[in-house]
């Protein structure tokens, strides 16, 4: 590969430089970490550099000149913070740059175009929307709010550069779903799930029938409260709950936080330890956590799992920075770091934190764990209002 590279783009191939593809993974997760917490974008670029002809182009004389003046007028744009790698399977080089936006990606187009008319080689160029001639990843830093907008911006630059290149936002799921375990390990986890939900139902069914009927006789609503909730990927679904509340809550919740009485100082959620909101029996059935048991049938039905980060209300997500997102990556759940440490009791920051830490070290032995220790949680309590 590097010998291939040296005769095709007269690249400086030295280790010292370009990762090998092991490397340059780790690094790669190692600059969107750092990305999301110095609050500087990047940009993921994967050249490809092995089958030419995938693109339309023959191994010899213009064609492969002209690609060569592409790939090259595009490195002409790194800079020394930049990191270069192998990518997997000799495919080819990924390069990030470091804060750069997709304007960067514009201005590489804009000059490669200008390069290959300069030398009569425009026309030797065979552009394919289905294969562009490389592909970009955008690592934004920006609230989810900007990045909606930012992402129909990237839609846009797609449709006007097809051909030339695709970019896409970088998602967390896309670097922490790692290779081919992954894929087993979900099977095995799914399994766990469904297996584990189906027997608390049955077994818990006295408990979720005379809760109901608590629920229906003290106060006037409905027994279930269902609240649009944002998965993994931000996929939305319904989450269900024994309701707690007044039926108007919602409403009431917004002259709460026009009052100031939330206490959540430093994130989006809201926090009240007296809410005036709960009904007679809410207080109880929230402190032990009773009120969660119906979403046994959202990880029954795949939406949750019994292990994962506890799944945020879409306005919550809007406030999210980069590096909240990470939380998203995988299927929310009934437990987690959070539900064990304190719950209520922790800042918004932490609770993120606690939450990325299960995405990146979490196993089914941390499952088992969080199982064990949430038990011990619901009969104390603690945290939890």
């Amino acid at each position: 590969m590097k010998e291939e590279l040296k005769r095709i783009f007269g690249l400086d191939t030295s280790d010292s430089f370009v990762y090998s593809p092991g490397l340059f993974d780790m690094r790669l997760k190692e600059e969107l970490l750092r990305s999301h917490r110095q609050q500087i974008p990047f940009l993921y670029l994967q050249i490809p550099t092995k089958d030419f002809n995938a693109l339309g182009m023959e191994l010899r004389g213009d064609a492969t000149r002209a690609w060569k003046i592409a790939v090259l007028t595009l490195f002409s744009f790194t800079t020394p913070v930049d990191v270069k790698g192998y990518l997997d399977r000799d495919t080819g080089i990924g390069l990030i740059m470091i804060d750069r936006t997709e304007e960067d990606v514009v201005r590489i187009v804009e000059a490669i175009k200008r390069n290959l008319i300069e030398a009569g080689l425009y026309s030797h160029i065979k552009l394919d929307p289905r294969r562009p001639l490389f592909r970009v990843f955008y690592c934004p830093v920006q609230k989810e709010s900007e990045r909606i907008r930012t992402e129909g911006h990237l839609a846009g630059l797609n449709d006007r550069y097809a051909g030339w290149f695709r970019i896409e936002e970088y998602r967390y799921s896309r670097l922490w779903n790692n290779g081919w375990n992954r894929w087993f390990m979900d099977w095995v986890k799914r399994a766990v799930d469904f297996a584990g939900a189906l027997f608390g139902l049955v077994l818990l069914s006295p408990v979720l029938l005379a809760t109901a009927l608590a629920v229906k006789l003290t106060s006037r609503g409905p027994v279930f409260f269902g609240q649009t909730r944002v998965g993994k990927d931000g996929d939305l679904f319904t989450m269900w709950k024994f309701r707690s509340m007044v039926v108007d809550a919602e409403q009431r919740k917004a002259e709460l936080v026009k009052e100031g009485l939330n206490e959540e100082k430093a994130g989006p959620t809201f926090k009240m330890k007296r809410d005036p909101r709960l009904t007679p029996i809410g207080h109880f059935i929230r402190k032990y956590s009773i009120d969660e048991l119906p979403q046994l049938w959202n990880v029954l039905v795949g939406d949750m799992a019994i292990v994962g980060p506890r799944p945020p209300i879409p306005s919550e997500v809007m406030e999210y920075l980069p590096w909240h997102k990470m939380r998203l990556s995988v299927k929310p759940g009934l437990t987690c770091h959070w539900q064990v440490s304190g719950r209520s009791n922790i800042g918004f920051a932490d609770w993120m934190r606690l939450d990325n830490d299960y995405v990146r070290h979490g196993t089914l032995k941390t499952d088992m764990e969080l199982i064990g220790k949430t038990f011990k949680a619901v009969v104390k309590g603690d945290g939890a209002y």
